[in-house]
């Protein structure tokens, strides 16, 4: 019998301690915690929908006999959709927009018969040619244009799913320009004008002017404010007809509303 007991435990002994390694210890630090699902990213806004521009512009490579007022002025506007790639920070965004560009001037844009040729006239000189010693002075002249506008651009959006993040966009704009005139103030220079009297001249469809506009444009900012700047790479005045010269640049203020 003693025997007996003896050989059951000694045959017991390793069946229990295996049992005992193959128990949980819940009081195991080193066991791995469980794998947490990873968080999808939120999904991204579409924003930027209206954006509205104030320009100023100016003009590059101008012929040396006009100059370019650094009160040339614009404004644009543009309705544009969204389009964000996946959950990513860089969108994609096209539309239609409009345009308005004044460019002011020290010298009348005039235009040999036909239109064939464009040639400048020094508005001072002009309205003190019958005395050089005089100094009248006119109120303004500019050329304003009315344009309609194809904008492009990619973005990017620091924190896509939040309005008030860091902001880039860059693309380009293909444009129209549907209208275009001069306006002058000043002097009545005309044959036969009074030069002592001021006079307001408005001519409608100059020659000359480009029709096309193509350009490159960033946007940079924060939330619905920004600092824009654009390049036409297409020049202000035809090719061909006696200015080769001269292309806006515009910088400006930038505000995104919805």
């Amino acid at each position: 019998m003693k025997k007996f007991v003896i050989s059951s435990l000694i045959l017991f002994m390793p069946l229990a301690w295996a049992s005992a390694q193959n128990e949980p210890n819940n009081g195991d630090k080193t066991t791995p915690p469980p794998v947490e699902l990873k968080k999808k990213k939120p999904k991204p806004k579409k924003q930027d929908l209206i954006i509205m521009n104030l320009n100023w512009n100016g003009m590059l490579n101008q012929p040396d006999s006009m100059q370019v007022s650094p009160y040339s002025r614009g404004f644009d506007i543009a309705l544009v959709w969204d389009i964000p790639f996946g959950r990513s920070p860089f969108s994609f965004a096209a539309g239609l927009g409009f345009s308005s560009e004044n460019i002011f001037m020290n010298s009348l844009v005039r235009d040999s018969a036909g239109g064939d040729y464009l040639y400048f006239r020094d508005i001072k000189t002009l309205i003190n040619a019958d005395n050089p010693t005089t100094e009248r002075d006119w109120n303004r002249y500019k050329i304003s244009l009315a344009i309609i506008e194809l904008p492009v651009e990619f973005r990017y959006r620091m924190k896509p799913h939040k309005r008030n993040t860091f902001k880039f966009a860059a693309g380009f704009k293909v444009g129209y320009v549907i209208s275009n005139w001069e306006k002058y103030v000043g002097p009545d220079y005309r044959l036969g004008g009074d030069l002592n009297k001021e006079v307001k001249i408005k001519e409608y469809e100059l020659d000359g002017i480009s029709r096309l506009r193509y350009s490159a444009f960033f946007r940079i900012g924060y939330s619905r404010f920004h600092l824009t700047g654009k390049y036409d790479i297409a020049p202000f005045f035809e090719p061909g007809k006696g200015i080769n010269t001269g292309s806006i640049v515009t910088l400006g203020f930038s505000f995104t509303p919805f």
